[in-house]
């Protein structure tokens, strides 16, 4: 599928969600206006208008948000396959992460998406350190043998996060292998915006990894 048909599925899968937002917002407010009629509490009212107001809008929504992830994983192989780069859902295990020495032991792990270059991998990572700290961000791992910078303050990349997007301010490697902090997927793609902005976004992101990781 090109990007155009792409965008126009995008726009039509947003238009579907803000009709399905507001009917179920007339459909809470119906639901609360009856409910008060009948049992003189606004507090249950409101409750009820409430449930079932997020209920009618998951339920329906359910194909659409389906629509939306297919549109999402589409967009981001067209974008990848310009740089020859694949998705994959594929995971990296505890047991070899911890391999990688890049800490002693785990107490909790969690991985997930592979997005693979000529030069290097990326996986979404997550975990909670022997010590209880969090690290949310990516795992890049560097498949050449060049010499590359090293950055090795830890502390870095346990620190809380206030930036959304993806940044590189916050970086711990060894060897070949980098984490990296971050609350945004390099290559994540946002459904509300123009999909031609989405990959000028991810180009920047691209472009800034290569540029401070690879010399």
């Amino acid at each position: 599928m090109d990007l155009k048909s792409l965008e126009n599925n995008r726009l039509y899968i947003l238009k579907r969600l803000g009709i399905l937002k507001f009917l179920s917002i007339i459909e809470a407010l119906l639901v609360g206006f009856l409910a008060f009629v009948f049992i003189r509490d606004g507090l249950i009212a409101v409750i009820l208008a409430v449930f079932v107001g997020v209920f009618f809008f998951r339920f329906t929504a359910k194909k659409l948000k389906l629509a939306q992830k297919e549109l999402q994983i589409n967009a981001l192989n067209l974008f990848l396959r310009r740089f020859g780069a694949k998705f994959k859902k594929q995971s990296l295990s505890q047991k070899d992460f911890l391999k990688l020495g890049l800490t002693k032991d785990l107490k909790e792990f969690k991985s997930q998406n592979c997005f693979e270059f000529k030069d290097f991998k990326i996986y979404d990572i997550q975990f909670l350190d022997e010590n209880k700290r969090f690290f949310c961000g990516i795992l890049l791992e560097i498949l050449s043998a060049n010499k590359n910078p090293s950055f090795e303050n830890e502390e870095q990349i346990y620190i809380k996060l206030q930036d959304k997007n993806f940044t590189l301010n916050h970086v711990f490697s060894k060897e070949n292998h980098y984490l990296i902090a971050t609350l945004s997927n390099p290559f994540f793609i946002d459904i509300k915006k123009d999909l031609e902005s989405n990959f000028k976004d991810l180009e920047e992101n691209l472009n800034s990894i290569k540029n401070k990781l690879f010399k």
